[in-house]
């Protein structure tokens, strides 16, 4: 899964933590569901997956998008369709599960193939033919064509996730909310639901140990809370909606550090062309025009976030330079006469989440459509609810606003959109064989302007179905405690193993 969200459960702050130099006390916004790369989607599970299991190459801490090698101790990438890896010899799965081999690798990868598996992200490996273990510590990830996106959208993104084979085997092929085997200098201590996860020290691990004896996973359920926890000394680290920014960097809770980050993550309004009130294109493409864009920038990042022209993030491979969309109510009203849709009633599902401006948005695009003549219904959910649209109401979606976790590379994104996808993460129904051309092309396309100009042309196509309203690129604030340095990816993601006290 891929969408990035906050939790609103009612979760409480009903803690009374001490403050611990030999702990780190980290928010995430729920209790995690899964932490089996084949099936991960909140933000706490992002976290959990990110930092506890190894990859072959990682992205790094700081301010751009760079990775460096994780498990393996060299890549060969001269060969885009058979890339040759060697892993560093001696790391040991904790849980006495044995060390980390080829046929580590070669299952991790190879299970998200496997129709019964049901894995989330199947489609970020249709490049996969197999891996070839061709020793304890080296093999070969042949793909079917040359691909370098393969590398940039899957393998050093957190879909490309190591387990171990043994430990999976052992629990039936697949992990819950409790981790089996990691590797790394934490391991899984503890899980009390609705307190904390609790990670230790892992004694098996020879890298670089963490500066922590202990790490705190603590679920709050929204960023008032997490505030009010970290001013009263119970949390040492949060990424906060980009609202909270200008009052917390004004005025700074006492032994707090606060920092903006502009992250890749899509935040946009779907429109479904199956459903009923939707299926004239003049419809969508009204709701396209009607919609106040700047406003629910205000409204959900205080102007921090910028306007998006797609879903490649600016400065990234294939963002658009062109202007997005411009709000016209007159052409708008138009095309709802045009197509006598006046008086037609649209259901907006949303995460509730007053504290991430969602609410707000929800209630803009209400007001905007009532003027072109569209009656909207908000539906605001729970988060569990909100994500599990796919597996409840199958096609059913009309007007949805999500966010969903970003990649450098668009493709991680965009490979979603097709009809394979419709009923599980194509909520809009896209349905365009240029599209779908385009996308196995650019799946294949080494050459990196021509795979630009390939995403621009399939973000072109999303727009003009009118199934699309790209509205942002989130932005976020970081708080972090004064005695440490956080480490973080550029969207606020925290890297445990590098926190370190000052």
């Amino acid at each position: 899964m891929i969408a990035r969200h906050l939790s609103v459960l009612a979760l409480t702050i009903g803690l009374a933590l001490p403050a611990h130099a030999d702990t780190l006390r980290i928010a995430i916004p729920s209790d995690p569901a899964y932490v089996d790369p084949a099936y991960f989607g909140s933000t706490s599970e992002f976290y959990l997956i990110d930092n506890l299991y190894p990859r072959l190459a990682k992205y790094v801490p700081g301010d751009s998008w760079k990775w460096q090698l994780d498990a393996a101790q060299s890549v060969d990438l001269s060969d885009p369709q058979n890339i040759k890896f060697e892993l560093k010899p001696g790391l040991m799965w904790s849980g006495g599960f044995g060390e980390l081999t080829a046929e580590d690798v070669k299952y991790s990868y190879e299970r998200h193939l496997n129709a019964d598996l049901g894995s989330g992200i199947a489609a970020e490996f249709t490049l996969l033919d197999n891996v070839e273990v061709t020793g304890k510590y080296t093999g070969i990830i042949h793909l079917k064509e040359p691909s370098a996106s393969f590398w940039t959208a899957t393998m050093i993104f957190t879909t490309g996730a190591i387990v171990s084979k043994t430990a999976a085997e052992s629990v039936g092929g697949y992990f819950e909310a409790t981790p089996i085997a990691t590797i790394g200098p934490y391991k899984f201590k503890s899980y009390e639901p609705g307190q904390k996860m609790v990670l230790g020290r892992d004694p098996g691990w020879t890298g670089t140990p963490g500066a922590f004896d202990e790490i705190d996973l603590i679920p709050i359920a929204d960023d008032n809370a997490a505030t009010i926890a970290f001013e009263a000394g119970e949390l040492d680290f949060t990424t906060l909606n980009a609202l909270d920014y200008d009052l917390l960097s004004a005025n700074p809770p006492k032994g707090g550090v606060v920092a903006l980050v502009q992250s890749v993550d899509p935040f946009w309004l779907g429109i479904t062309e199956t459903a009923a009130p939707l299926q004239d294109i003049r419809v969508r493409q009204a709701i396209q025009l009607a919609v106040d864009a700047p406003a629910i920038l205000s409204a959900k990042s205080n102007g921090k976030a910028v306007q998006a022209t797609g879903l490649a993030a600016p400065g990234t491979l294939g963002a658009r330079t062109t202007p997005p969309l411009a709000r016209d109510l007159a052409k708008a009203k138009a095309l709802v006469a045009e197509a006598g849709a006046e008086g037609t009633t649209i259901r907006l599902d949303f995460v509730n989440t007053a504290s991430d401006g969602s609410n707000t948005a929800a209630q803009i695009i209400q007001a905007n459509l009532a003027e072109i003549g569209l009656t909207v219904e908000l539906n605001g959910q729970d988060e569990g609810t909100f994500w599990s649209i796919d597996s409840i109401r199958g096609t059913d979606p009309q007007l949805h606003l999500k966010t969903w976790f970003g990649n450098p590379d668009a493709l991680y994104i965009m490979q979603y959109f097709t009809r394979e996808q419709i009923g599980t993460w194509n909520w809009e129904a896209l349905q365009n064989d240029e599209y779908e051309a385009l996308l196995a092309k650019a799946r294949t396309t080494i050459d990196e302007g021509e795979r630009g100009r390939l995403y621009q042309r399939m973000q072109e196509i999303m727009e003009a179905s009118g199934d699309f309203l790209f509205i942002s690129h989130e932005a976020y604030t970081v708080l972090s405690r004064d005695t440490m340095q956080p480490a973080f990816l550029p969207d606020g993601r925290p890297v445990f193993a590098d926190f370190r006290l000052k």
